[in-house]
């Protein structure tokens, strides 16, 4: 079992935008995994470009009033909770980033000092 085109294409997607659901109603799983609403199931959709910043949000007009409305202030929560993890994941990238850069150069270092170094001469 190899990876296809699709699956490449579908990865890189993943990267660059973040898709948030709020489902009201029975849903399915899939065989990837993901939750499908069912037949009747209401639900916002979002969608956040993260290159861009381009966020885009799907509902029907039921969420602007009681009782869904209350569902659609807990969508923007949830946008906004998810825009607080991912810049929390790209803070840990750099930081980790910065570590292997930090723990690169030492290693360098630690080998020129060492080839630098006249071997030990016996008296």
């Amino acid at each position: 079992m190899g990876i296809s085109v699709e699956d490449i294409k579908n990865a890189m997607n993943n990267l660059v935008n973040l898709d948030i659901r709020t489902i009201v109603g029975e849903v399915n799983i899939d065989d990837k995994g993901k939750m499908q609403p069912n037949t009747g199931s209401k639900q916002i959709v979002s969608r956040m470009n993260l290159l861009d910043g381009d966020i885009t949000t799907a509902f029907s007009e039921e969420f602007l009033q009681a009782p869904l409305d209350s569902v659609r202030s807990y969508h923007a929560l949830r946008e906004r909770q998810a825009m607080d993890i991912v810049h929390g994941n790209i803070k840990a990238l750099q930081q980790m980033i910065g570590l292997i850069d930090t723990l690169d150069r030492q290693g360098k270092s630690d080998k020129t000092r060492t080839s630098d170094t006249p071997p030990n001469q016996p008296i």
